[in-house]
């Protein structure tokens, strides 16, 4: 009865043997694979460090809403979030973002140093979708800023491409002569974060590019156009002002001297005529002295009238005056709301 147990348990114990064996070997393999983790996580720490800081990061409310509206990706939005975004209160802004010149307005930064974004408080309803276009541009400096050279180069013909597809006269060619002056470095990045965010209408390479980051690209874009539209419109009506009053100011010119110059001969032909008239035999009838009489009558009526003209046409332009004191008003506290000190334009003097 022994034998034939020793005979059953025999193969269990076999199998047993053989799970163990398998067991041991997963235990190896598991063992190489954390040291090959190791060695892979040395030459690779940057993506470490990003893997850890996201696992640690919960977004805030705001900030999870910046990613939701940009249509980022599952990967636009871990680098995004590696970045550990910021909104920063106005007064403490310029200590992270340190960049400073008047005209300019600087909505966020991503500081190499210590790879985060910090973004400005956008506070205008007109334009806080602006906050999420600048959210989105920083996060592709993250994304630039962890690519190697061999992917930035291959990047930089399509940009340089897709950029002078927009010709001379896109109000981008300013900015990135901007950027080049402040730093000669700075422009295929740029022009990376920038063409990404605000140009709809991209070549098939960058399109397929930029959507490893976003899975809606056309949700930030679309912002851009929109509050983009809001200055564009601003600029538009204050040029028209500036331009009616400079328009208005030489009309205002020519009729002021016109005006001074037939007031001062009908001045010197009243005294004339009021000479005359004191001197017995001067008119050679009384119809003479009608008709000298009325035509002066006319003519001052003319130059009431023309006065009259004069005057609306100063009120007009006082009118403009206030109105683009109120635009620039206008102007002036939209510029504070994206972090913008301007000089307000100002009407030529008019004497």
């Amino acid at each position: 009865m022994t034998a034939d147990a020793t005979r059953r348990l025999s193969p269990a114990v076999r199998v047993g043997r053989a799970i163990a064996l398998t067991l041991a070997l997963l235990l190896v393999a598991g063992q190489l694979a954390l040291i090959g983790g190791i060695a892979w996580g040395v030459h690779n720490p940057r993506v470490v460090s990003d893997h850890w800081t996201v696992a640690r990061y919960t977004p805030p409310a705001e900030i999870s809403a910046l990613a939701d509206r940009a249509g980022m990706s599952e990967r636009g939005r871990f680098y995004f979030y590696a970045s550990r975004p910021e909104v920063v209160p106005a007064e403490r802004f310029d200590e992270v973002c340190t960049f400073r010149e008047p005209g300019i307005g600087v909505l966020g930064c991503y500081t190499l140093g210590e790879r985060r974004i910090f973004l400005f408080p956008i506070s205008s309803p007109e334009l806080e979708g602006l906050q999420v276009v600048v959210a989105a541009h920083e996060m592709l400096h993250a994304v630039w800023d962890r690519m190697s050279s061999d992917e930035k180069d291959a990047l930089a013909g399509p940009l340089e491409e897709a950029f002078a597809a927009l010709g001379p006269d896109h109000e981008l060619v300013e900015r990135i002569a901007l950027y080049e002056e402040m730093d000669p470095g700075s422009r295929i990045p740029e022009l990376y974060a920038i063409l990404g965010t605000e140009v709809a209408e991209l070549p098939a390479v960058l399109d397929e590019h930029y959507s490893g980051s976003f899975d809606d690209r056309e949700r930030v874009t679309a912002l851009y156009a929109e509050t983009n539209a809001v200055f564009r419109d601003l600029d538009e009506r204050l040029q028209s002002l500036q331009d009616e009053l400079a328009e208005l100011s030489a009309v205002i010119d020519v009729d002021r001297a016109e005006f001074l110059r037939v007031s001062e001969e009908l001045t010197a032909d009243i005294t004339d005529f009021n000479d005359r008239a004191d001197t017995p035999g001067a008119f050679d009838s009384e119809e003479q002295f009608a008709e000298e009489r009325a035509d002066i009558i006319t003519r001052q009526e003319a130059l009431e009238a023309s006065r009259d003209a004069l005057n609306e046409a100063v009120d007009r332009y006082n009118a403009l005056v206030a109105e683009l004191e109120a635009l620039n008003a206008e102007a002036s506290e939209l510029n504070r709301t994206i972090n913008i000190t301007v000089t307000p334009q100002q009407p030529e003097e008019d004497d």
